[in-house]
């Protein structure tokens, strides 16, 4: 959506933000249908973009990006916003994309999502590389790192309860689905809450 004047119709601003991004008006009119459709904003087409919500517009300006056929196409958490379907929509198009012989940068927290998407990956701190190769080994470093960042209180350590004290809830973890005791768990995954 970067590009696009609030004042502007999302109709004007596919117009606008194609020919910034440089698609020659021919090329919008010729993939105009299967943007409106793409995004699901069909009926809120010939409204000003500044009465979109944060999703529609977001939709609106994935959906031109994708369209422009570009050799690379940066995706920055495009999948936080939107439904299911609309998520689902865009991991069709950036897989469709990238079998086209073009680059995908996908940038996300998403660990599932960068797993099922991305067979490389980098993992940045701070604004520099700190890891990049197999997606797995790179997500795993990342979720270890989150881990051991975190500064957690056991429960039986905490002073700042209260109560008669006649039961005590002591701790909690979390297991796999083999009841192995993991510290993160991806989306999707099957997992049990343990407490004692």
């Amino acid at each position: 959506g970067t590009g696009f004047h609030p004042e502007l119709t999302g109709r004007e601003n596919i117009y606008l933000n194609g020919t910034i991004l440089g698609m020659t008006r021919s090329e919008i009119k010729r993939k105009f249908d299967e943007i409106i459709y793409f995004a699901g904003v069909e009926q809120f087409i010939d409204t000003p973009v500044k009465r979109f919500s944060t999703g529609m517009h977001v939709r609106l300006g994935f959906s031109v990006a994708a369209h422009l056929e570009p050799e690379i196409l940066v995706v920055d958490e495009v999948l936080a916003v939107g439904d299911a379907d609309f998520q689902k929509k865009c991991i069709g198009k950036m897989d469709s994309v990238a079998k086209e012989g073009r680059t995908i940068l996908f940038v996300s927290h998403q660990m599932q999502s960068i797993k099922n998407l991305c067979n490389q990956a980098i993992l940045l701190e701070k604004g520099k590389i700190f890891n990049q190769g197999n997606t797995t080994d790179v997500v795993n470093t990342y979720l270890n790192r989150i881990t051991k960042s975190e500064n957690f209180t056991r429960l039986s350590e905490r002073k700042d309860r209260f109560g008669l004290g006649q039961i005590r809830w002591i701790d909690t973890w979390i297991e796999n689905y083999q009841h192995e005791k993991v510290q993160s768990i991806l989306s999707g995954d099957s997992f049990y809450i343990v407490g004692v």
